[in-house]
């Protein structure tokens, strides 16, 4: 979706590993901080995404708010970056759209 409302690939790349995170029980984050590890990132990404994503032009300073916190916290989002992997694999075989 994002790279058909015509974002760049980083940028797309960013917005659905958000995605992810917000919706999906990550067990690499819920092994590195519990519950309550699991449930700060997700959290964090709902609030990333419901500010506009990567859409307002104050995302970076967002995002990098984001990844120092889950530096600090000891969390990896480690299962939703191979669903993100696995994701953008399939949109450049074509089988997600533009």
């Amino acid at each position: 979706q994002a790279r058909l409302l015509g974002l760049d690939a980083r940028r797309a790349q960013i917005q659905t590993l958000l995605a992810l995170i917000a919706e999906l029980p990550d067990t690499n984050l819920l092994y590195r901080g519990d519950s309550a590890g699991l449930g700060y990132a997700q959290d964090a990404a709902r609030r990333f995404l419901r500010e506009g994503g990567v859409y307002p032009e104050t995302w970076e300073p967002a995002i990098r708010r984001i990844s120092q916190e889950f530096v600090r916290r000891r969390l990896s989002p480690g299962g939703s970056a191979d669903l993100l992997s696995a994701t953008w694999l399939l949109h450049s075989l074509g089988g997600l759209g533009t």
